[in-house]
């Protein structure tokens, strides 16, 4: 497959992705947001039937207080059945209230002294009150339910209990005893399989049909049951929906349009890169680097600068690594040596001592070659090898054994070279002890820390060690204040570069600062 088809492949592919994963995850966000609205939907409504039926349980309590104490004369004399009246209208939930010996109701507020047998509890519940579910009064063909507790007895309408609550179509309800999972008050359609005897709390399950909620009363020995049609839940789905699917659709195609964009700007800039070059966009600063002990300038890092059609300024972080990447980082180099080639001897009549740093990139230190490249670019350029250095940052030497060979094939011909930003990449101490190298050149985030309660304060200080160790010289980079100049004199630190110095200038900069300065010291090798 051809290249081109590769990256056609490559785009299309990420096109598709970028803009059916967002819409997917919308997807499945809408179906986790239904979920979760309608597990709270279910148990609100399993809340509030359970609230109703404390309130009920509670009302028959104050009821009970109020007549438990009595006899049975008492209970059923014209002041009893007075009292009994005062619970049945102060009571929202109670349908009547009564006295009971037995299964018989000997007085209430409804029939007076007239007895009416209640019949044989269903069931005695935790709290020793006895249940009754399916009691008969005036109307034969209207149950209701009656909860006794000793002398006591609460008669509660089965429909009017829940009648509050929700009327959706299939929705149902259930008050439940607790510990004998025995329906006491249902409305709707519920299954009584529901009534999950392992369940020890509130719980959200579902069924092929229904979405269920329990919740269990804290204070009396009853739960509540909601059962939600799984139908409802389309409506929750839809509202989510036409919130999350338009920004799923929305992003993915922004992630598209950003990697049509990006892929677009990496296959075009190596294009750029070769027609800046052919356009002489390219052009070279200079940084000074300075003796610390005298504040004397001693040389100049060259620094490749790109310009795009005189106006945009490209970073060497943009277009560097996508020249390695696209093996054109020899036409960089190259144009460096170049540019290089026509400054230095306007800089030499000036300070004939004067060195030069320029920068390697790995596919440079891997090219074969290079050493005599530079021997020719001396030669032309009127620098003297030994005033050459040539720098070379730590993550370019992923082919340490190569990198090492041209390295000593450099300082054999009496070039110079420096580790570049050292600290900041991925070689150990042990490549420096294989590697032939003059200098060590510290990163300026560790000069910047210098002083300063930053983790990496101490970082500077163990570099300068290690570099004594190795009898290595030691240029520190990005020195920016006198207090960091100060802390590195103390260290002993031979060279310096910074915006304390000095920013990157263009060659007439850099002549007219060397005319005002003195004399240049050589900078002298480990």
């Amino acid at each position: 497959m051809k290249i081109i088809d590769r990256l056609t492949a490559f785009i299309i592919i990420g096109v598709c992705l970028t803009t059916a994963l967002p819409i997917l995850a919308a997807i499945a966000l809408v179906r986790q947001q239904a979920l979760e609205r309608e597990d709270a939907h279910v148990t609100g409504l399993a809340r509030a039937a359970l609230s109703r039926a404390e309130i009920t349980a509670d009302q028959l309590s104050a009821g009970g207080r109020l007549v438990g104490g009595l006899t049975r004369q008492q209970a059923c004399s014209d002041e009893g059945i007075d009292l009994l009246r005062r619970i049945d209208l102060s009571s929202t939930l109670l349908q009547a209230a009564g006295y009971i010996e037995g299964d018989v109701m000997i007085c209430s507020s409804f029939g007076g002294n007239k007895p009416r047998n209640l019949g044989l509890p269903d069931f005695q519940s935790r709290t020793n009150a006895a249940i009754r579910t399916d009691v008969r009064l005036l109307d034969p063909d209207l149950p209701y339910l009656a909860v006794s507790r000793g002398a006591f007895v609460g008669i509660v309408h089965k429909d009017l209990a829940l009648s509050f609550l929700d009327d959706t179509p299939g929705l149902g309800f259930s008050i439940f005893s607790w510990s004998h999972r025995q329906p006491l008050i249902s409305r709707g359609n519920i299954d009584s399989r529901w009534f999950r005897a392992e369940a020890d709390g509130d719980i959200v399950f579902r069924t092929g049909s229904h979405i269920v909620a329990i919740v269990r009363s804290s204070r009396y020995d009853q739960g509540a049951m909601a059962a939600l049609p799984l139908a409802f839940s389309s409506g929750f789905i839809r509202e989510s929906a036409i919130i999350l699917i338009p920004i799923g659709i929305f992003v993915g195609l922004l992630l598209s349009a950003i990697l049509i964009f990006v892929v677009r700007t990496r296959m075009s800039m190596p294009t750029m890169i070769r027609n800046g070059l052919k356009g002489s966009e390219f052009n070279l600063l200079y940084q000074p680097v300075v003796d610390l002990s005298s504040g004397t300038m001693m040389g100049v890092e060259a620094l490749i600068r790109w310009r795009r059609n005189g106006k945009d300024f490209v970073p060497p972080e943009t277009f560097i690594p996508v020249a390695e990447q696209a093996g054109i980082i020899s036409l960089i180099t190259a144009r460096v040596f170049r540019l290089l080639a026509e400054d230095a001897p306007h800089i030499l009549s000036e300070r004939p001592f004067f060195h030069f740093a320029v920068n390697f990139s790995a596919g440079d230190m891997h090219r074969p070659g290079v050493v005599e490249e530079v021997r020719r670019f001396a030669s032309q350029s009127g620098i003297a090898l030994d005033n050459l250095v040539i720098e070379v940052t730590e993550r370019s030497l992923v082919d340490v054994n190569l990198a090492g060979e041209t390295m000593r094939q450099m300082r054999a011909a009496g070039i110079r070279v420096a580790i570049d930003d050292f600290g900041t990449g991925y070689s150990s101490l042990g490549y420096l002890a294989q590697l032939h190298v003059d200098y060590l050149k510290i990163d300026k985030l560790f000069v910047q820390a210098l002083g300063t309660d930053s983790p990496t304060s101490q970082v500077a200080a163990r570099i300068i060690e290690i570099a004594k160790d190795l009898n290595l010289q030691v240029i520190a980079e990005g020195i920016e204040t006198k207090r960091q100049e100060r802390i590195l004199k103390g260290l002993h630190v031979g060279c310096a570069q910074g915006y304390l110095y000095g920013r990157p200038m263009p060659l007439d900069e850099l002549l007219q600062l060397l005319r005002r300065k003195g004399s240049v010291r050589r900078l002298e090798a480990a």
